[in-house]
């Protein structure tokens, strides 16, 4: 069954340190099977590695995936001990093995990558906002009360403007992908 999740940190980080909800990603890891392994662990911060619950509810893959994917970077090793190169390697392994859902990326750089060398996974790939989306729109796995809530918090990050990109998110992401979801979820709700 597809129901697993490999995200890069970006996806955690947003959730505890940006919009500081941890009650919102206790709803994501309840609805899926989130895997991560060491070098997005030592990107996430101490507060949510600490914490007892979080670890009891991810699964900690401690093979280093990343090996599966350095052929592809060359003589370029730019960026390899990047979380999100190890977030590739578990979905790729996890859909070997029919079992990945999503591939949360957010980083345009290794996004690019996966549509380079890992095309058969683009279709499952989606940023955090496309992920929310979807776990609510086609999966029904979170209510739309829960991914509007989400969303609504990252829009009020960035207005906010206590940091520069909360959850990775500049004005022009906003505008373009941000509101159309947050849009599409309220109609979706109307119409549920």
């Amino acid at each position: 069954m597809r129901d697993s999740v490999a995200a890069d940190s970006t996806f955690y980080s947003c959730c505890t340190c940006d919009i500081k909800r941890k009650d919102i990603l206790t709803n994501f890891l309840r609805a899926y099977s989130f895997y991560v392994g060491n070098r997005i662990l030592s990107e996430l911060p101490n507060s949510l590695v600490s914490d007892n619950n979080f670890i009891q509810s991810i699964n900690v893959a401690n093979f280093d995936y990343y090996e599966l994917i350095k052929p592809f970077f060359g003589r370029n090793p730019d960026h390899i001990n990047d979380g999100e190169y190890e977030a590739i390697g578990i979905g790729y392994m996890l859909d070997m093995e029919d079992r990945l859902r999503f591939l949360i990326i957010d980083d345009r750089r290794p996004y690019k990558f996966v549509k380079k060398h890992f095309s058969h996974l683009a279709s499952r790939m989606n940023g955090t906002i496309g992920f929310v989306q979807n776990a609510c729109c086609e999966d029904r796995r979170i209510t739309p009360n829960e991914a509007l809530d989400f969303l609504l918090e990252i829009k009020n990050a960035l207005n906010r403007s206590e940091k520069t990109r909360p959850c990775s998110i500049n004005p022009d992401v906003c505008r373009t992908i941000l509101m159309p979801a947050i849009e599409y979820i309220r109609n979706y709700n109307v119409s549920a």
